[in-house]
C-alpha cells in the first residue's frame, strides 16, 4: 500500500527523471558533444583556479602542438567544436529535433481532447489574480524569452541564415537583451515559488501581490524547477559569455573556458526549450482564457471554479 501511493504521487517526477537521464546519455554519450573525461578534469582544473584547460604540460608538447595549442588554444576538439564552429557538421539535424518536439506536443494535445475551455455565464464576477508588479514580470518574462529564442536560433543557425546587418543585430541584441532578463528571471524565480506556504506571511493582502496565487501539479512543479536551475545556467554561462571580451593576449589562456561557459550555455537552452514549451502548451494553448487573464488581472470566478481551483483556496479569493 506504501509503495503504490509513493508511486502515485511521484510517478510525474520519477518519468520525466528517467527521461531527463535517457537524454543526458544521449547528449553526452552519443551525440559526442564533448570529451566527458576531459571536462571533468578541465572542472577539476577551475576548482583550483586554473581556466587555461592545458592538462598536459606545455613543455611536453612537440614543437608542432605547440603551435597549435598557441593558435587555437588547448585541446580544441575536446569541447563542443560543433557548437563553437556554429554547427557546420550537424546543425542541419536540429529542425528534425524541433519537428519532433512539435508533433509530440500536437499528440499530447490530441490525446488531452482538445483545448479546454470554462463555461462562463457571469463575465462580470471576476476576481484580481495578478497585480500589476506580476503582470509586467510575466509578461515581460514571456516578450523577452521568445525574442532570446528567436535570435538564440538566429545565431546557432548561423550558417543557414547567413550574415548581413540582420544577423549581425540579432546577436548583438541577443547578449543585451539576455543580461536584460537576468533580473526578470531572478524576479520570476521568486514571485513563482508557489510552495510558499512554508513561510510566515505578513498580510495575505501584501503577499499576493508579490507571490503568484495557487500551487504546483507535479509537472508544473517540474517545469519551474526546470526554469530555475536552467535558467540559471543560461543566466550565469550568458554573463560571463558577454562579459568576458577575449584579445591577443588573453586569447590562449581564456579561449578554452569560453568554449566550456558556450557548452553549458548551449546545453542549457536545449534543456530548457523542453520544458518552456511545455509550459507554453500548458497554458497559452491548451486552456483559453490564461492570455487574457495575464494581460488584465482578472479571471472569471467560473473560470477559476473549473480550471484554477486551487488559486480559489488563497484566504484573499475565499473572503
Amino acid at each position: 500500500m506504501q509503495s503504490k501511493s509513493f508511486l502515485s504521487e511521484y510517478k510525474t517526477y520519477l518519468i520525466i527523471g528517467f527521461l531527463f537521464i535517457l537524454l543526458t546519455y544521449w547528449y553526452f554519450y552519443l551525440a559526442t558533444i564533448a570529451d566527458i573525461g576531459y571536462v571533468f578534469n578541465f572542472i577539476m582544473q577551475i576548482v583550483q583556479g586554473n581556466i587555461t584547460g592545458q592538462l598536459v604540460p606545455f613543455d611536453s608538447l612537440t614543437h608542432y602542438e605547440q603551435m597549435e595549442v598557441g593558435l587555437f588554444g588547448p585541446s580544441y576538439e575536446t569541447i563542443a567544436p560543433e557548437v563553437i564552429r556554429a554547427f557546420e557538421e550537424r546543425q542541419h539535424l536540429l529542425p528534425l529535433v524541433f519537428l519532433a518536439e512539435f508533433f509530440l506536443f500536437l499528440t499530447m494535445f490530441i490525446v488531452a481532447k482538445g483545448r479546454k475551455q470554462a463555461q462562463i455565464t457571469r463575465a462580470s464576477d471576476t476576481v484580481q489574480v495578478y497585480s500589476l508588479f506580476q503582470r509586467v514580470i510575466i509578461l515581460l518574462n514571456i516578450i523577452v524569452m521568445a525574442y532570446l529564442f528567436v535570435t538564440g536560433f538566429s545565431i546557432t543557425f548561423g550558417n543557414i541564415t547567413g550574415g548581413g546587418y540582420v544577423a549581425r543585430f540579432m546577436r548583438a541584441s541577443h547578449e543585451i537583451v539576455g543580461v536584460g532578463w537576468i533580473p526578470i528571471w531572478l524576479i520570476m524565480t521568486v514571485i513563482a515559488f508557489k510552495d510558499h506556504k512554508y513561510f510566515a506571511r505578513p498580510t495575505t493582502k501584501i503577499w499576493n501581490k508579490i507571490f503568484l496565487r495557487g500551487t504546483y501539479h507535479p509537472m508544473d512543479r517540474i517545469n519551474y524547477y526546470a526554469y530555475v536551475a536552467f535558467g540559471g545556467i543560461l543566466v550565469l554561462s550568458g554573463f560571463i559569455i558577454w562579459y568576458m571580451v577575449l584579445d591577443s593576449a588573453t586569447y590562449v589562456e581564456t579561449i578554452q573556458f569560453k568554449r566550456f561557459i558556450l557548452f553549458l550555455h548551449f546545453m542549457g537552452s536545449a534543456i530548457i526549450s523542453f520544458f518552456t514549451f511545455e509550459t507554453v502548451y500548458s497554458m497559452f494553448a491548451a486552456v483559453k482564457g490564461y492570455i487574457p487573464g495575464v494581460v488584465t488581472g482578472k479571471l472569471p470566478v467560473e473560470y477559476l471554479e473549473q480550471l484554477r481551483p486551487d488559486v480559489l483556496e488563497e484566504e484573499a479569493l475565499t473572503n
